[in-house]
């Protein structure tokens, strides 16, 4: 009769530990989604708030007919940019969008705000590099980031190979794989 009993609880512990398992499994699986959906609400979350900032330094552009709001209106607008590559790089900004942003910005390096009435308003490249500069290493990965961002903006003339250099550029700097 022991042996029975003995494999009767043999059985039973058999059983016990694979529901176990099996539970243990499913519960890991949803607290993976639940990890998943919250890190889905962040990347929105950041991305609506940088807009957002974008948008708002864009409008402020109308009010700079002088120095003084130009120098400020540039300030702000490097800051989000200098944001935008450290949530980048901790990866927490979508690799596409953040890649999509820098190209547009290599595009455009060489070019004055048009939204900026003031006429004597500097090149982005110029007062990016005043920004860098000023900041004295405060982010010298970023600073590195947009100093190299700078040079492909000035080599390169077709965008294609610009696009090539800049999608290389981003994923060097790439801490984590967001997809």
């Amino acid at each position: 009769m022991n042996g029975i009993l003995k494999d009767c609880l043999e059985i039973m512990t058999s059983i016990a530990i694979t529901f176990g398992v099996i539970f243990s499994y499913l519960q890991i699986r949803k607290i993976s989604k639940s990890v998943e959906t919250g890190q889905q609400a962040n990347t929105i979350n950041v991305l609506n708030s940088f807009t957002k900032e974008y948008d708002e330094i864009m409008i402020k552009a109308l009010e700079c007919d002088n120095s003084k709001k130009v120098v400020t209106w540039y300030f702000r607008f490097w800051n989000l940019v200098t944001n935008e590559f450290l949530f980048y790089s901790k990866g927490l900004l979508d690799p596409l969008i953040f890649e999509f942003w820098v190209f547009k910005m290599c595009l455009y390096y060489n070019d004055k705000p048009s939204g900026i009435p003031y006429k004597r308003v500097n090149t982005y490249k110029k007062s990016h590099l005043r920004y860098i500069e000023n900041h004295n290493g405060n982010y010298p990965k970023s600073d590195r980031f947009f100093k190299e961002l700078m040079k492909i903006s000035d080599e390169e003339k077709s965008k294609t190979e610009m696009r090539n250099r800049v999608h290389k550029l981003v994923k060097k700097y790439r801490k984590i794989n967001c997809h």
